[in-house]
């Protein structure tokens, strides 16, 4: 499948056309539940809780798409391709991109808002 938007994206290099791969799709999507599940757990700090959610969500976004044919080793790509690979609206990766600002903080060891 492939997207106008994305497709801008591959021309810019921003994403890379790769065909999808169901075993690494299936993993992704594995490795998604496993994190969410484990983020669930109480007794885990809210810093991993936080970061088991985050890489869930980001599992999951890769794992669309990958099954759309391509590839992005930029995170925060992998978001914003999220209206184009799963339909979903602003609402949805602009709070994730949020995620993303303060995971990023939180591994530079810069205080972030709360």
């Amino acid at each position: 499948m492939t997207s106008p938007n994305l497709e801008n994206l591959v021309k810019t290099g921003q994403l890379k056309r790769e065909p999808g791969d169901r075993r690494e799709f299936e993993g992704l999507v594995r490795s998604a539940r496993a994190r969410l599940a484990d983020a669930r757990k109480h007794a885990l700090s809210i810093e991993s809780r936080f970061d088991l959610a985050y890489n869930s969500a980001h599992a999951l976004a890769l794992a669309a798409l990958r099954w759309n044919g391509y590839r992005s080793d930029n995170r925060y790509i992998v978001f914003q391709c999220l209206p184009h690979t799963l339909g979903l609206g602003p609402e949805v990766w602009r709070v994730l991109a949020l995620c993303h600002q303060r995971r990023n903080r939180g591994i530079r060891g810069v205080p972030g808002d709360r």
